[in-house]
């Protein structure tokens, strides 16, 4: 039963079919449900739902969030997001709260985060390469302002579920 009560969308929540394919980005005020494909980031201030038919190649940016189809970018939740044992997600998930269930598959980071760092708004197949995160702070060069080194200490004082 409680299965049952996480997918449910509250009326009026947007809804895109497993018919349906969107090349762009989705910016919702409202929660939604997504079963067909999207090529662009999703952000929405309310709860997602991404079905098993569903993919996603674009970051997501939501209130809560699940997840059982396949989602190829970063997750940035704000409450929490909930992955269920069909799930595959390549990319680094963010929540404040995390339900994992055995068996689903991601390949990134987990991180306990409040608010995401702006994306740009190409999918994530378009990104540069980056080396890899080491949990090292990097030395703030001699251009950087006091204003933003400040900034980005903060940044850097996240939070990892491990």
């Amino acid at each position: 039963m409680r299965h049952f009560f996480r997918n449910i969308i509250v009326p009026g929540a947007f809804r895109i079919p497993k018919e349906v394919s969107v090349n762009g980005s989705i910016d919702a005020t409202i929660s939604g449900r997504i079963d067909g494909n999207v090529k662009g980031n999703v952000k929405t201030t309310g709860k997602l739902v991404v079905s098993e038919t569903a993919s996603i190649k674009g970051h997501i940016y939501a209130a809560d969030l699940v997840v059982h189809g396949k989602v190829y970018g970063d997750v940035y939740i704000s409450n929490k997001a909930h992955i269920s044992n069909k799930a595959f997600v390549k990319g680094d998930v963010n929540a404040i709260v995390l339900e994992l269930e055995e068996g689903a598959v991601v390949e990134g980071a987990i991180r306990k985060n409040v608010l995401p760092t702006p994306k740009p708004e190409t999918p994530p197949a378009v990104e540069q390469h980056h080396p890899p995160v080491t949990g090292e702070t990097l030395p703030v060069t001699a251009a950087a302002t006091p204003a933003a080194s400040a900034a980005n200490e903060e940044e850097e004082q996240t939070t990892s579920w491990f």
